[in-house]
C-alpha cells in the first residue's frame, strides 16, 4: 500500500518538473532579475513579511538563512508559549506563504526555478540535495 503513495508522489513530482520544464522562463544572465544584494536579520525579517506574495526577484543567502532562523525561533516559541491548536495554526498558515516565496526567491538566486522546492518535501534526500542549492553563491 506505502508504494502505491510513494508511486503517486513521484508522478505528481514528474508532472510539475515537465509542466515547469514546458514553461521554463528565459535563459542566460538575469533571467530573474539582478543579484540580491546581503542584507541583516532585521532587514530579511522585513522582506519576509513584506515581500508575501512576492515570487519573483531574489534573495540572497544571507536573506534566506535569516529568514529561517526567524521561522525556527518563531516556531521554538510558539511551542514553549503552550498556545491553543487553533492559534498556533492559524500562525503557522500565515507564515507559510512568506516561507515559499522567499524559498523560491532564494532558488532564483541560484538561478533555478522556485518550483524546485517541491525536491525539499522529499526525506531525506530531497531535503540534503535542496540545501545544498539554498547555500549555492548567486549565479546569473
Amino acid at each position: 500500500m506505502h508504494w502505491i503513495f510513494a508511486f503517486g508522489i513521484f508522478v505528481s513530482l514528474l508532472f510539475v518538473f515537465v509542466i515547469s520544464y514546458k514553461n521554463k522562463p528565459s535563459q542566460g544572465p538575469n533571467r530573474f532579475g539582478k543579484t540580491a544584494s546581503p542584507v541583516g536579520f532585521t532587514t530579511a525579517v522585513r522582506r519576509f513579511f513584506t515581500g508575501y506574495f512576492d515570487f519573483a526577484g531574489r534573495a540572497s543567502r544571507t536573506e534566506f538563512w535569516y529568514a529561517m532562523l526567524f521561522y525556527v525561533l518563531l516556531l521554538f516559541v510558539l511551542g514553549l508559549l503552550n498556545l491553543p491548536d487553533i492559534i498556533v495554526s492559524i500562525l503557522l498558515v500565515v507564515t507559510m506563504i512568506p516561507f515559499f516565496s522567499v524559498t523560491a526567491r532564494r532558488l532564483h538566486d541560484t538561478n533555478r526555478s522556485g518550483w524546485y522546492q517541491l525536491v525539499s518535501w522529499f526525506m531525506p534526500v530531497g531535503t540534503i540535495v535542496a540545501l545544498f542549492w539554498f547555500n549555492e553563491p548567486p549565479s546569473d
